[in-house]
């Protein structure tokens, strides 16, 4: 439990995330250590001169909102033992997260654009961390999508520079799958376990980014690798692969992204980028026991495809 009376003055800090500038505005100095840790590989220095992608303000007060009440665009009552709704205002988004458990509400406000938000956070307490990462990852993941890059659920290794990212349904086996290639695939390194980040830079190269957003594995790595390819895990009685093109690759990425379907701008933005990088990133189906063999038989056939789709 963090002691509220030490929060006293506000303090700035910025990360560099898949290589964009996130600002986050706290209480106090030791806030942002304290319940953003999986953030501190990613700090930066303050470049002023830099404008950030996205602006996240912590404050202690209830946020004001100019239309009562908004308008509901989602709600669910058991999200992971969470409330969520989602709501909106003609200029605003409001996102309410409340705990079932001891009906703590947490609320976040942002632009349409997701580059500003405020977080309501009157209350601290053993799921504060994990909350607060929530919303951070919405804001990036929604105002990312602006500039080229896509906040996915998958598992990606790395090897020799280059990365696979394993996609699939939750419970489908991409940690496990990642975990195997670390054990039989000599070389190997855990990338991000839960949420990497897909950026087509400005040559036109697709590379894959650890972030601060790795779910139950505390992989919070700063590092890049030229995404080789995108493969799509299914469990089945025997291993087998099939590369995928056109409509099926595109099945294969876009569910795997965040989407706000309610926003035409930013759910056109996601499309296009998935459309995109599927022309410069093989896509392959992997049908697949939970065994050595299928490691070798996704590894062997990533090998034979062409260096990168976009050379």
């Amino acid at each position: 439990m963090i002691n509220r009376e030490i929060l006293k003055e506000e303090h700035r800090v910025r990360y560099c995330i898949a290589g964009h500038l996130m600002e986050l505005t706290v209480p106090d100095a030791g806030y942002s250590d304290r319940l953003f840790p999986s953030f501190k590989p990613f700090r930066c220095e303050s470049n002023e001169g830099q404008k950030a992608m996205c602006s996240i303000r912590i404050v202690e007060e209830p946020i004001e909102i100019e239309q009562n009440p908004p308008n509901v665009l989602y709600e669910e009552f058991d999200l992971l033992g969470h409330w969520f709704c989602l709501s909106e205002t003609s200029t605003k988004y409001i996102i309410d997260l409340q705990i079932i458990e001891n009906e703590v509400t947490y609320r976040m406000v942002t632009d349409k654009t997701f580059s500003t938000a405020t977080i309501y956070l009157n209350h601290i307490d053993s799921h504060t961390i994990n909350l607060l990462s929530t919303f951070t990852s919405i804001v990036f993941s929604h105002s990312s999508v602006l500039h080229k890059t896509l906040l996915i659920h998958a598992s990606v290794v790395e090897k020799d520079g280059e990365g696979y990212a394993f996609l699939g349904k939750s419970g489908t086996g991409k940690s496990t799958h990642s975990a195997l290639w670390l054990q039989y695939i000599e070389g190997t390194a855990l990338l991000n376990d839960d949420n990497p980040a897909i950026r087509i830079e400005e040559d036109g190269s697709v590379n894959v980014y650890g972030t601060p957003w790795s779910g139950k594995t505390p992989c919070y790595n700063n590092r890049k690798a030229r995404l080789r390819a995108l493969i799509r895990l299914e469990k089945a009685p025997e291993n087998s692969f099939v590369w995928e093109k056109s409509v099926d690759a595109l099945i294969t990425l876009l569910p795997s992204c965040s989407s706000m379907r309610w926003d035409e701008k930013l759910f056109t933005a996601m499309c296009s980028l998935n459309t995109e990088v599927i022309s410069k990133v093989a896509v392959g189906h992997l049908r697949c026991l939970p065994d050595k063999e299928a490691v070798l038989l996704c590894y062997a056939e990533s090998k034979k495809i062409r260096k990168f789709a976009v050379d």
